[in-house]
């Protein structure tokens, strides 16, 4: 099954002469454009409609975003298939050892950011053929490894917030979330998991 693969990327992947790349584009508040490819990729995307389709324009094309080669990009978890909806996860490792990341997500409240992943197909001249979505999600969590020097942000697809328990946490992120100014519980530690209110 071709599965909406475009005609050129049929084409390149019947040749057997396969040289993919990975795209990931990670919104956070400044977006991050990177790739593990050696040097950096510029992409432009013919234009499609709002649910993602090729609608057959010719001659107009989205601005080009580039894909930068730093080598912070580490490993991109693993992907299965059901045929039951399910909440689908997945992880991103970056390289720690350049602050630029850790900063942004120390700074930042990055939950629910989105994280889209995309495979590319080089040609012999390593311009981009096209490419297709391998997963897209949104950051639910991360964790700094300071051991190994890695940031692992933890990705989970949208059906996660349908099974998402209400209510409010007990960190600065979800206080920032109703009151952006508020830096009462930047040095909290509370580790309790339910506080229970009134008599038993």
């Amino acid at each position: 099954m071709s599965r909406g693969l475009s005609s050129a990327l049929l084409t390149e992947l019947a040749t057997q002469n396969i040289k993919p790349i990975v795209l990931v584009e990670i919104n956070f508040p400044t977006p991050q454009y990177i790739t593990n490819h050696y040097k950096d990729i510029v992409y432009t995307d013919i234009w499609d409609d709002a649910l993602g389709n090729w609608d057959g324009r010719t001659g107009l094309w989205d601005d080009g975003q580039t894909y930068t080669a730093t080598g912070h990009l580490l490993s991109i978890g693993g992907k299965s298939e059901s045929s039951e909806l399910d909440v689908s996860s997945f992880q991103v490792e970056l390289s720690a050892v350049d602050s630029a990341f850790v900063s942004i997500v120390l700074n930042n409240n990055v939950s629910n950011d989105e994280v889209k992943i995309d495979i590319g197909l080089l040609n012999e001249n390593d311009a981009i053929i096209g490419t297709f979505n391998y997963d897209k999600g949104f950051i639910e969590s991360y964790s700094i490894n300071t051991d190994t020097g890695r940031l692992i942000l933890s990705c989970t697809s949208h059906f996660a917030d349908f099974s998402r328990i209400a209510g409010r946490k007990t960190n600065e992120g979800s206080q920032q979330a109703y009151f952006s100014t508020d830096k009462g519980m930047e040095f909290s530690a509370l580790t309790v998991q339910d506080i229970k209110w009134g008599r038993k």
